[in-house]
C-alpha cells in the first residue's frame, strides 16, 4: 500500500502540470484564434520598460491598428507603417522617415517584435515554447488567467513571457522577463474590432510630405 501511495504522489504532479500544460495551449488558441478572426483590430497600449538593477522605468502610451498583415502604431513622436512588406518609421519632431523591409525573424527581441510584427504576439507561443498556467489573477474587477511560457532555446535574452487572458479570450497585458534585469510590458485597452481601413491608412506616401527628409534603408 505504501509503495501505491509513493506511486501516486510522485506521478500526481506530472499530471497535474500536463493538465495544465493542455489547459494551456486551449486558452492560447482560444485568444490567438480570436484576435485573428477580425478583419482589423484597433486598441490603445502601455509600453513599459524596467530595468530593476538601474531601478529605471520609461512609459510610452501609443495606439495599434491592425489589418491582417498591415499595420500602424503612433507612439509619442513617432508613427510606423506597414504594408505587410515595407515598413516606413516617421519622426515627427526631425521631420524624417526611414523606409525598410520587414524582417519577421524568429529571433527578434520583444520590443522589435512588436515594432515590425504586432500580431504576432498572439501567435508567438506556437513556436519554441513550453508554456503552463500560472494562476489567476483579478485587476480592477476583471478576472485574467495568467499563462508562462518559456523559451526551449536558453540563449534567447528573454528567460520567461507572462500573457494576462481575459476571460472573454482577450489579450490585456504580455510581460517579457529580460536576463539583464529588464522588463518589457505591453497593456492593452479599448479594444474595437472590424472597423473598416484604406489600404492606404496603413502606408506612408512620401510624395505627399515634401519637407520630410526620406531615408531608405532597403537594399
Amino acid at each position: 500500500m505504501k509503495k501505491i501511495i509513493l506511486l501516486l504522489i510522485a506521478v500526481f504532479p506530472i499530471i497535474v502540470f500536463g493538465q495544465k500544460e493542455k489547459d494551456a495551449e486551449i486558452l492560447l488558441n482560444n485568444a490567438a484564434n480570436k484576435a485573428l478572426s477580425y478583419k482589423t483590430i484597433d486598441t490603445k497600449f502601455e509600453f513599459t520598460v524596467e530595468n530593476i538593477q538601474e531601478k529605471s522605468k520609461e512609459e510610452y502610451k501609443g495606439e495599434l491598428w491592425i489589418k491582417g498583415s498591415r499595420f500602424k502604431i503612433k507612439m509619442p513622436h513617432t508613427i510606423t507603417f506597414c504594408d505587410g512588406k515595407t515598413r516606413w518609421v516617421y519622426l515627427s519632431e526631425s521631420k524624417e522617415v526611414n523606409i525598410s523591409n520587414i524582417n519577421k525573424s524568429d529571433d527578434l527581441d520583444p520590443e522589435d517584435r512588436f515594432l515590425i510584427d504586432p500580431i504576432s504576439i498572439f501567435t508567438v507561443y506556437k513556436k519554441g515554447f513550453k508554456y503552463h498556467i500560472a494562476g489567476t489573477q483579478t485587476i480592477k474587477g476583471e478576472n485574467y488567467t495568467v499563462v508562462s511560457l518559456a523559451p526551449e532555446d536558453i540563449s534567447k535574452p528573454y528567460f520567461k513571457i507572462k500573457i494576462w487572458i481575459s476571460e472573454e479570450n482577450d489579450y490585456f497585458s504580455v510581460k517579457y522577463f529580460q536576463k539583464d534585469g529588464t522588463r518589457i510590458i505591453l497593456q492593452f485597452t479599448d479594444f474595437i474590432f472590424n472597423n473598416k481601413y484604406k489600404d492606404s491608412f496603413f502606408t506612408f506616401d512620401t510624395s505627399k510630405h515634401p519637407n520630410v527628409e526620406v531615408i531608405d534603408m532597403r537594399e
